[in-house]
C-alpha cells in the first residue's frame, strides 16, 4: 500500500502527539513521493528553526592534563603518571558544549540522508550545509546505541519530533545480507511499522479531535473461573488498540494495516479470519462484567473491498470500516470524524440490539 508522503507526515504528527509540528514543514513543496525527501525536508526545516532559536548545550566531561587546577583532580592518574614532578595535574572538567547526544543523532541522520543517491539534490545540499554548521558536534554512526544516550526533558520539547524523525531514518537502514552494508529501505514499506503508526494515529486522533468518547487502550481481563483455574500469570496479555467509552456504551477498535486486507477463497473475497477471531475474543471477555455489551470495529487503512460491513456475531455487533489514506488530508480528517459520529449515534443501539 502506497501512501502519499504528505499524509505520512500528518500520521506522524498525530502518532507522536506533536500536532504543533504540523506547521513545521510545507509538505506540499516536497518533491516526488519519496519518504527520504520527506524525512530530509523535516530535518532541514526543523534544524533551521533550531539555528534561529539556538542549539541546546550540555555539560560534557573530559579529562585533561594541565598546569592549573580545573574541575575535579584525578589523584590516581596524577600520582601514577608522576605529573606533580612536572608541575602538572590530571583533571576531569565539565564544560558546556554543543556536542550532546540529541545534537549528535540529528546530525548523523542528516548526514545519512544527504548521502543517499535517491534524495532530492536541493534537500541533500541543505542537509550538508546544516552539518557544516554543526562542526562542534561529533560525527557518529547512526545506530540504536546512539539513541539510548538521548535524554530529553520538558525544556527540550522542540527536539522531540526531530529525534523521532532521526530514529525513523535509523530504522530504515537495513544491512544487506551479502555485503553487510546498510541500505535505505523506507519504513513505509514495512507493514508492521506502518501498522504501529496507523494504530497510534487513530488513538491520538480520537483523543485530540473529539469529546464524545473517553479514549483508552486498556488490558482485557480474562473471564476466569477462580475455582477451577491455575496461576493466571501464565495467561498472555490481551490489550485493545483503542477503546471508546461513554454513558451509552463501549466501542473496541482494532486497527489493521495490510496491503491485501482480505483473503481470496473460491473466487471471492473474505475477511481475514484471524482479525475477526481476535476482536471477538476481546468482546466476549469484556462482555461478562455486567456492563452493556461492547461494539467491535475492525478499522482498516484502505480496506480494498469497497464495502461497509456490519454483522452480529455471538451476540456482539461488529462493524468493518476502512480509511482511505490516499486522499486529501481534509477528507481523511472528515471521514474519521464521520466514524466518530456514527459510533456515537449507534453504540447504545448496537450494544443492546
Amino acid at each position: 500500500m502506497s501512501v502519499a508522503v504528505q499524509n505520512i507526515y500528518y500520521l506522524l504528527c498525530y502518532a507522536w502527539d506533536r500536532l504543533e509540528a504540523r506547521n513545521l514543514v510545507d509538505v506540499t513543496s516536497i518533491p516526488g513521493n519519496r519518504i527520504e525527501n520527506l524525512l530530509g525536508k523535516v530535518l532541514h526545516d526543523g534544524v533551521a528553526h533550531l539555528i534561529r532559536s539556538g542549539f541546546d548545550r550540555g555539560y560534557v566531561s573530559f579529562e585533561e592534563t594541565s598546569r592549573r587546577l580545573r574541575g575535579k583532580v584525578l589523584l590516581t592518574e596524577t600520582v601514577g603518571r608522576s605529573l606533580l614532578e612536572q608541575g602538572r595535574v590530571a583533571c576531569q572538567v565539565d564544560d558546556l558544549s554543543y556536542d550532546v547526544a540529541h545534537n549528535r543523532v540529528i546530525k548523523a541522520a542528516m548526514a545519512t540522508l544527504a548521502a543517499l543517491p535517491s534524495i532530492d539534490k536541493s534537500i541533500a545540499a541543505g542537509l550538508r550545509d546544516h552539518c557544516r554548521r554543526l562542526h562542534d558536534v561529533a560525527d557518529i554512526p547512526l545506530s540504536p546505541a546512539a539513541f539510548r544516550q538521548v535524554q530529553l526533558h520538558r525544556n527540550l520539547a522542540r527536539y522531540v519530533f526531530l529525534v523521532n524523525v532521526a530514529q525513523l531514518v535509523a530504522k530504515s537502514l537495513i544491512p544487506d545480507e551479502r555485503t553487510g552494508v546498510r541500505k535505505f529501505h523506507p519504513f513505509t514499506a514495512n507493514e508492521q511499522e506502518m501498522g504501529r503508526l496507523f494504530e497510534a494515529f487513530v488513538r491520538n486522533f480520537l483523543r485530540r479531535e473529539q469529546e464524545i468518547f473517553v479514549v483508552d487502550a486498556p488490558k482485557v481481563p480474562w473471564d476466569l473461573d477462580p475455582g477451577d483455574s491455575s496461576d493466571p500469570s501464565w495467561l498472555p496479555e490481551m490489550r485493545t488498540d483503542v477503546m471508546l467509552t461513554n454513558k451509552s456504551g463501549r466501542v473496541v477498535i482494532e486497527t489493521k494495516y495490510y496491503t491485501t486486507p482480505y483473503q481470496s477463497r473460491y473466487g471471492g473475497k473474505k475477511l481475514i479470519s484471524g482479525h475477526l477471531y481476535q476482536l471477538l475474543t476481546y468482546l466476549s471477555h469484556l462482555g461478562v462484567d455486567g456492563a452493556a455489551g461492547p461494539v467491535g470495529v475492525l478499522l482498516y487503512a484502505g480496506l480494498g473491498i469497497g464495502q461497509r460491513l456490519q454483522y452480529r456475531l455471538g451476540g456482539h455487533a461488529v462493524l468493518v470500516r476502512s480509511l482511505n489514506l490516499n486522499r486529501d488530508w481534509r477528507d481523511i480528517h472528515g471521514e474519521m470524524m464521520g466514524i466518530v459520529t456514527e459510533l456515537s449515534g449507534t453504540s447504545k443501539t448496537l450494544a443492546t440490539a
